[in-house]
C-alpha cells in the first residue's frame, strides 16, 4: 500500500467548523431523536417469492438476446436451473431486484439494470467461456465440471478466514 503524505494546505477549507449537518456528524442522542421522528417506512412484500418465479415472471419474457446454437455469440440452455453458477448469478439478480423495486428511489432500478444484470448477464451469456457456453439445442452439454481445489492445510484454515473471512 502507497502511505500519501498529508496536506496541510487548506486551500479546500470553507471555514466551516460546525459541519455540514449531515448524519454522519451527529451525536448518537441527535441520531436518536432523528430516528425516532420518522416516519416508519412500510415494507414492500416481494414481488416473486423466489428465483423460478422470477425468472419465469420477470427475467425470460423481459431479457431478450440472440442466442446462437455454435461456438460463440451468446450461449442459453432453457434448463438453466442446471447450472449452479447460472443459478446463484439469477438467484443474486433477483435479490437485488426486488430491493430496487421496494426503493424509495426513483434510480434504483435503473441503477439495478447498469449495476447487477449488465455484469451477470456477460458472464451467463457468455458463449465462450460462460457457464452454459456449449449450451446446445439438442441438450446434449450438461454444463462444465466443477473446478478443481485441493484441500486447504488446517494451519492456514484461522489465517484465510481471519484475513479474508
Amino acid at each position: 500500500m502507497v502511505n500519501l503524505p498529508r496536506t496541510t494546505d487548506d486551500r479546500w477549507d470553507t471555514g466551516n467548523e460546525s459541519g455540514d449537518g449531515t448524519a454522519d456528524e451527529w451525536t448518537p442522542e441527535q441520531a436518536a431523536v432523528a430516528g425516532s421522528t420518522a416516519e416508519p417506512q412500510e415494507k414492500k412484500e416481494p414481488k416473486y417469492a423466489n428465483v423460478i418465479d422470477w425468472v419465469n415472471g420477470f427475467f425470460l419474457p423481459v431479457i431478450r438476446r440472440r442466442i446462437s446454437d455454435n461456438d460463440g455469440g451468446l450461449s442459453w440452455d432453457a434448463r438453466w436451473w442446471a447450472y449452479p453458477e447460472v443459478v446463484a448469478r439469477l438467484t443474486a439478480l433477483h435479490q437485488a431486484w426486488e430491493e430496487a423495486r421496494a426503493s424509495d428511489s426513483m434510480s434504483a432500478v435503473s441503477a439495478w439494470w447498469i449495476q447487477h444484470l449488465e455484469p451477470h448477464l456477460k458472464v451467463i451469456l457468455d458463449g465462450d467461456t460462460g457457464p452454459m457456453a456449449n449450451a446446445k439445442a439438442d441438450r446434449s452439454f450438461m454444463g462444465w465440471p466443477a473446478m478443481p481445489a485441493d484441500p486447504i492445510p488446517s494451519d492456514l484454515v484461522d489465517t484465510i478466514i481471519s484475513q479474508y473471512g
